[in-house]
């Protein structure tokens, strides 16, 4: 075996591997409680990596966790006047390419403690991209508050793809307890 064709291989798993993982820290993720701020224990015991995840993070144990799907738009300023195709389509790329796993995921919201995790992205409509989430916190208002459709969100920028974003409800389609 050569090592391009290495590469070529490698390059054709590592969508897997992060899907993997992601399925892990998921199912990591689903295991947590709304009272303690302890570091999570691998779901995997043969796992350094899923270990290693949730310590870098600071997962606990046990939280509430939803998933499902939410839109938001981008834009070249903060006036949100003029859409940002450029940066909208490199968000959706990098999302669709290597995941986003959020380590406290919009504090200027919800406080700190919220872990996201991002793996999929579409392009929906002109200026409007839709994300699939599984969102994770030991704090039960933080995820009723997430999924409420009435939770405002202030437009963020994102410096790595000079964006401003603003974030549409989150539509929670499953939802899971720390027990």
């Amino acid at each position: 075996m050569t090592f391009s064709s290495l590469v070529r291989s490698g390059i054709r798993i590592a969508p897997l591997l992060l899907a993997t993982l992601g399925i892990g820290v998921a199912v990591v993720v689903g295991i947590a409680d709304t009272t303690t701020t302890t570091q999570a224990e691998p779901t995997t015991p043969g796992s350094p990596l899923l270990a290693e995840v949730a310590e870098q993070i600071a997962l606990p144990a046990r939280t509430w966790t939803a998933s499902g799907t939410h839109t938001a738009k981008g834009y070249t300023t903060q006036a949100a006047e003029t859409v940002s195709v450029e940066g909208m389509k490199a968000d959706c790329d990098n999302i669709n390419l290597n995941k986003k796993l959020a380590g406290d995921f919009r504090s200027d919201v919800f406080g700190s403690g919220m872990k996201g995790f991002f793996y999929k992205c579409q392009r929906v409509g002109p200026g409007t991209n839709k994300y699939w989430f599984t969102i994770s916190s030991a704090n039960q208002a933080q995820m009723h508050k997430l999924c409420d459709p009435s939770t405002k969100y202030p437009i963020v920028h994102d410096e790595q793809h000079d964006t401003y974003w603003i974030d549409e409800p989150f539509t929670c389609t499953s939802w899971s307890d720390p027990s």
